[in-house]
């Protein structure tokens, strides 16, 4: 990164340890390192989380691209389907015929259903 070589190192470790003296100078060396590797860990942190979004991107990216074909096909799909229904009918408006053996049973909405419950408990309903 800086490219600080072998020499300059010992350099700088001579001068350090005139500054500071013998007695300090371990310690000093060991602060040092400590914050170099806390640098290290972070830096390593920051490229992790950073590859991790560009390949959050690069999905985001497939997606998209398959969503693309999807909607391509169907475009080409389309006009062969609207061909087939207007052949047949897809809604039926009459209601389904039950069997003459079939027993039915009458059929309640949410508010009926909810008036009734309250006529036999007498509590509300909400």
């Amino acid at each position: 990164m800086f490219e600080i070589g072998f020499s300059e190192i010992v350099l700088i470790a001579i001068v350090a340890l005139l500054v500071v003296g013998p007695q300090e100078f371990p310690a000093l060396v060991r602060n040092i390192g400590s914050w170099l590797g806390k640098a290290r860990r972070f830096m390593s942190s920051v490229k992790n989380e950073f590859d991790r979004e560009i390949n959050k991107a690069e999905e985001i990216k497939r997606m998209i691209a398959k969503e693309v074909e999807i909607a391509e096909l169907h475009e080409t799909l389309d006009p062969h389907r609207r061909a087939d229904t207007a052949a047949t009918p897809v809604h039926n408006d009459k209601p389904p015929v039950a069997d003459a053996g079939t027993p039915t049973t009458p059929v309640t909405t949410g508010n009926a259903a909810g008036a009734a419950a309250k006529q036999d408990h007498g509590t509300p309903q909400a």
